[in-house]
């Protein structure tokens, strides 16, 4: 519930809620060019404009108060209050479309009902830097989305709350997102960055709150980070840097890069959603160039191997030595005595001494997923050798 109301928070708040199957415009018009604009794409979907207080013009700024709109979306009902809006110069595009140098909402409420439960998201403020709405024409046509979503430089979001009531709270620092290329409607070169999601005991259910606390945490804070570049034309997918970390508990870094992902592959699997088997299909003429994660441990392994400790009614370095022995066996089904013992004594050092783990594939030429699934089925114990497969604990 707690993905899905921000997943609806995202849509509403930052892209603004274009939905299909227009009704008819329900807004008093305010005699402002851009916020009666506005207004018209916001209802070019399945929201309705309730109410506003006002709508004011102060040299190049327009300043919308008091927002209330409401959305019926296949039996879920959302309602939002912005408290203030405000588009920077501010320009009505040649199709319809609306373009501004920046646009701000100051003090975002949204109400959801979602199988008869109540979730709540409200945001201290939305920053978006160059956007670019489309037109209500455009919403209509685009019927086959779920969305459209504004096109921008920059967007922060800052002061997220969600309450999903006796489900439990999750606050939220910041959101950034920075899009460096476009290709039409579709970013390809950009950034995101989340912090302080913060994860608390009494946000969780009575198994998870154990879990946790056991580990000696009263609450994690998460972040994550992700760059990414794509070039639609060659296909080239480079997952430069995505990072999820946790105070006080551990680092994951992980890189990725993938070819054959063009445009018109792009827009297959778009179409493919929801069809496992015919998307399946469709990534079988991509390749894989290359892949690595690795584990920055912080205090989570330690905590961890602990709790295992002391359930299992051993010492640490009892339990840790019972693991690594055990190691050679667990290993032994991948068929890969090489392979085996490289994982084997990476993971053996880094249970000892839990400072880093990491796994790099980097083959000699870039590997076919179909090469890959025919391999995983055929002779899978070969995998390691065909992607370069190397695993290593603690090294910088």
């Amino acid at each position: 519930m707690t993905y899905l109301a921000l997943r609806r928070a995202r849509a509403i708040a930052l892209a603004c809620p274009l939905l299909i199957a227009t009704p008819a415009l329900a807004f008093d018009a305010s005699g402002n060019e851009i916020a009666d604009t506005f207004f018209e794409i916001f209802e070019a979907g399945k929201a309705t404009v309730t109410g506003y207080d006002s709508v004011e013009e102060d040299g190049d700024t327009v300043t919308i108060t008091g927002l209330r709109a409401a959305i019926n979306d296949n039996g879920s009902k959302t309602e939002m209050t912005i408290a203030t809006m405000s588009f920077e110069e501010g320009e009505i595009a040649s199709g319809g479309g609306l373009t501004a140098s920046a646009m701000s909402m100051n003090g975002v409420a949204i109400q959801s009902q979602e199988d008869g439960k109540d979730v709540n998201v409200t945001v201290a403020a939305i920053d978006i830097d160059d956007p670019v709405l489309p037109s209500a024409a455009t919403v209509k046509a685009k019927a086959s989305a779920d969305a459209v979503a504004p096109s921008y430089s920059r967007a922060e979001i800052t002061g997220i709350l969600i309450d999903s009531g006796k489900e439990g709270k999750i606050p939220v620092s910041s959101v950034v997102a920075v899009i460096d290329e476009m290709d039409g409607e579709l970013p390809t070169a950009g950034s995101l960055t989340v912090e302080g999601v913060e994860i608390s005991a009494e946000s969780l259910d009575a198994e998870e709150r154990k879990t946790l606390t056991d580990l000696g945490y009263d609450k994690v804070v998460l972040g994550l980070s992700l760059e990414a570049d794509w070039d639609p034309n060659t296909g080239a997918l480079d997952i430069s840097d995505l990072t999820i970390s946790g105070t006080e508990a551990a680092t994951l870094n992980a890189s990725l890069k993938l070819n054959g992902l063009t445009r018109e592959v792009f827009a297959k699997l778009e179409a493919a959603q929801g069809k496992p088997e015919e998307a399946m299909g469709i990534m079988q003429g991509l390749q894989v160039v290359s892949l690595s994660l690795r584990l920055d441990n912080e205090s989570l392994v330690d905590r961890l191997l602990d709790a295992q400790a002391k359930e299992s009614g051993a010492t640490r370095e009892q339990f840790v030595g019972q693991l690594s022995a055990a190691l050679p066996m667990l290993l032994s089904a991948i068929g890969n005595p090489d392979f085996q013992k490289s994982v084997s004594g990476a993971a053996t050092a880094f249970l000892n001494d839990p400072q880093s783990i990491s796994a790099t594939a980097a083959p000699a030429a870039p590997v076919p997923f179909a090469q890959l699934l025919g391999t995983a089925m055929m002779a899978p114990q070969t995998l390691p050798t065909i992607l370069g497969v190397t695993v290593a604990a603690n090294q910088d």
